[in-house]
């Protein structure tokens, strides 16, 4: 399957169907690509450090979500959080364009 025809069936698709399909790529994104996106970054910008490496921060994130921590819960739900505020002032510029 092509990503046109994926995201184009995405466009099609209503509901609760398409709002299930875009959280769970976006619980994906958090749960897998996040976590290297920060250790990337975060090495690149302030060097390695001993002990440091993909598995333990992967280690470190799903230990946080266990004990309950806050970063851990905002790396894992960011993604879908940018998506619902991204919706949410889309939905308020069209509804302040037809006040206007």
């Amino acid at each position: 399957m092509r990503f046109s025809q994926f995201f184009g069936g995405l466009r099609r698709s209503r509901g609760w169907s398409r709002e299930i399909l875009l959280a769970g790529l976006a619980l994906g994104f958090g749960c897998a690509l996040m976590p290297v996106l920060i250790f990337l970054v975060g090495s690149s910008a302030l060097g390695r450090y001993e002990g440091a490496g993909i598995g333990r921060m992967f280690q470190s994130l799903y230990g946080g979500l266990e004990s309950g921590s806050v970063a851990s819960w905002i790396v894992l739900l960011g993604p879908y959080g940018l998506y619902l505020l991204f919706r949410a002032s889309w939905l308020w510029w069209r509804v302040s364009a037809k006040l206007a």
